[in-house]
């Protein structure tokens, strides 16, 4: 069981209607507010990544103990894709000096650095399941004292490799490039509690829900803010849940209940 407040909740996404693939009107803004520096290594996930961080939540102006989680399926794909061929096409070796941007969890670094970040900087993927991990982890480094602050960034930019990736799994989830930003900040606004019992049911139905609500994406970017925004909206005792499930049995539930209101300045939803 954690405690915990929460000060905002981002979403940058594409629309149902849009075609799988990149976001076609990235932010108008994206230059302005993260630069240009390092984009030979910044593809558009990491792009994204720092781009929520910096606009979503006030931006501090020392260094801080924050605590910085990215939970992903494909994370910088495009980047390490870009680097590979560009390699083979100038009949170079990998060098080292590409390193740490030649790594899965080069955005994260990108983020923390970004936004003087000096906590914990964590990159995962667990697949399907990664929505609720993700969270559990950001929780956890609030009360394991680590920060007083977690940013947690959840979702994927689909570059073509990763979509082909996707449809090998024939799950029917669309794949929607979105990502959702989140701050949590200690607090007793909520109560949230995690239960990781494997399925064991004959036919299982791959993806998220909300309570009964089914998700059709495979993204976690987007049930996350859904879920976030949902709770957000409860009044005092009343629950909410995200179950995620995956292939082998493996699930994951978020039960979040409201404790009281707290003073915490509380953003809504982005768009």
């Amino acid at each position: 069981m954690f405690e915990f407040s929460l000060r905002q909740v981002a979403l940058c996404g594409q629309q149902p209607w849009e075609e799988p693939g990149e976001l076609a009107e990235p932010p108008s803004d994206l230059a302005a507010v993260i630069g240009t520096n390092g984009d030979q290594f910044r593809d558009s996930f990491t792009r994204l990544c720092l781009y929520l961080a910096r606009t979503y939540d006030d931006a501090p102006q020392t260094r801080t103990d924050d605590t910085v989680v990215i939970g992903t399926e494909y994370g910088n794909t495009e980047a390490l894709t870009r680097l590979q061929l560009g390699a083979l096409a100038d009949g170079k070796m990998l060098s080292a000096k590409h390193f740490p941007n030649a790594t899965s969890s080069s955005a994260s670094a990108f983020v923390n650095i970004g936004i003087g970040a000096t906590g914990r900087n964590l990159t995962l993927n667990a697949g399907l399941l990664t929505p609720v991990i993700a969270i559990w982890q950001a929780l956890y480094a609030l009360a394991a004292d680590r920060s007083s602050t977690s940013k947690v960034l959840v979702g994927d930019v689909y570059s073509a490799e990763a979509l082909l990736d996707a449809k090998r799994e024939a799950n029917g989830l669309r794949c929607r490039s979105g990502l959702t930003h989140a701050t949590f900040v200690k607090g007793r606004e909520f109560r949230a509690d995690f239960d990781f019992t494997a399925d064991h049911e004959a036919v299982v139905t791959l993806g998220a829900q909300i309570g009964s609500d089914k998700s059709i994406d495979r993204n976690g970017a987007f049930v996350t803010a859904d879920f976030l925004d949902v709770i957000q909206k409860l009044d005092v005792g009343e629950q909410s849940v995200l179950t995620c499930r995956g292939p082998l049995a493996r699930r994951g539930a978020l039960t979040v209940t409201r404790q009281n209101f707290d003073t915490v300045g509380n953003g809504g939803l982005g768009e």
